[in-house]
């Protein structure tokens, strides 16, 4: 083995335990025949508006994520698309997160990419995410008792993706000391370095605004796929309590964790509808109703375009 699958290795084994770990946790506070009960018992009319809001979603993130290649290479909607869902259902099915590494495999593999631009416009992607997702944890709390686990979340939270958002909107400039710093390294290097901040150029354009509005859309859509879930096994919240509620589950999928973000994400529902006056039982089901229906589909369709296109339609260019 490389150090790099070594180092993949690695990542998707401490990825595992975490998993596990939190999902030790979330059973302790139930028992998995009240979370079979309760999926016995949801409904499957809300799972299937769920789905219709989550392909909603996959196809504006797909549009966002090609406003961000823009600057690299002008790529059909189609293509992106394919893309982020074989990149999106590896993530499930990889432990880790090691999906975004897939899709920037594919897509530069695909259609003729610099991997290293790519991975710029992924992290972009990610950290915008992460900044909504504060906001949301921060309006969530403002109408629910302060509760000490999640003011401290929300902070660090908070302090590491406005962090790393200043960090790119400094790297992706078109000059100054950042890029004058890299400019200093050996050419393979820097040429590198340079590919990754053309992945970040969008974000110093006209195009950030879109991709910010596009980025408030995609997080509406993840809310009511959340909501209608939560619908499906008996739970109604209000407005500030979704926002509560998805800040807390979507910061879960973005740690580490085991494929499918098993353990992390059951425990992250347990916990909010706990906080809530909900059955942990229930928040367990919900999770797990959105990781076998809405992540499972997911799978399906990624697993059936990367099939197709590499043993069907291979790229021979």
């Amino acid at each position: 083995m490389t150090i790099g699958h070594w180092r993949n290795f690695a990542r998707g084994a401490i990825g595992i335990a975490i998993g596990a770990a939190f999902l030790w946790l979330a059973l302790r506070q139930t028992s998995l025949e009240q979370v079979s009960t309760i999926l016995s018992q949801s409904n499957v009319g809300w799972l299937f508006i769920s789905l219709g809001f989550y392909v909603a979603d996959l196809w504006l993130r797909g549009s966002r994520w090609r406003v961000l290649l823009q600057d690299v290479k002008t790529l059909s909607l189609q293509s992106v698309a394919i893309a982020l869902i074989v990149g999106y259902a590896a993530n499930v099915v990889l432990p880790a997160r090691l999906g975004e590494l897939v899709r920037a495999d594919f897509a530069g593999r695909r259609y003729r990419l610099s991997r290293s631009a790519i991975v710029g416009s992924i992290l972009a992607e990610r950290v915008l995410d992460g900044l909504i997702v504060v906001l949301c944890l921060v309006l969530g709390q403002l109408f629910i008792p302060d509760h000490p686990l999640l003011s401290s979340l929300t902070a660090v939270s908070a302090l590491l993706f406005i962090g790393i958002f200043i960090a790119l909107l400094l790297l992706g400039k078109k000059s100054g000391s950042a890029k004058d710093w890299f400019d200093r390294f050996p050419s393979a290097i820097s040429s590198r370095v340079e590919s990754f901040r053309q992945g970040l150029s969008v974000m110093r354009g006209v195009g950030a605004v879109r991709v910010v509005n596009l980025s408030l859309i995609i997080w509406l859509l993840e809310a009511l796929v959340i909501w209608a879930v939560l619908k499906a096994v008996n739970v109604s919240l209000g407005v500030w309590e979704m926002l509560l509620v998805t800040g807390v589950t979507s910061l879960s999928s973005l740690i580490p964790s085991a494929p499918g973000f098993v353990g992390t994400y059951q425990y992250a529902f347990a916990f909010t509808l706990g906080l809530l006056a909900y059955k942990p039982a229930q928040g367990i089901a919900a999770a797990t109703a959105i990781q076998v229906f809405l992540m499972g589909s997911l799978v399906v369709v990624g697993l059936g375009l990367y099939m197709y296109l590499n043993l069907v339609k291979p790229d021979r260019s």
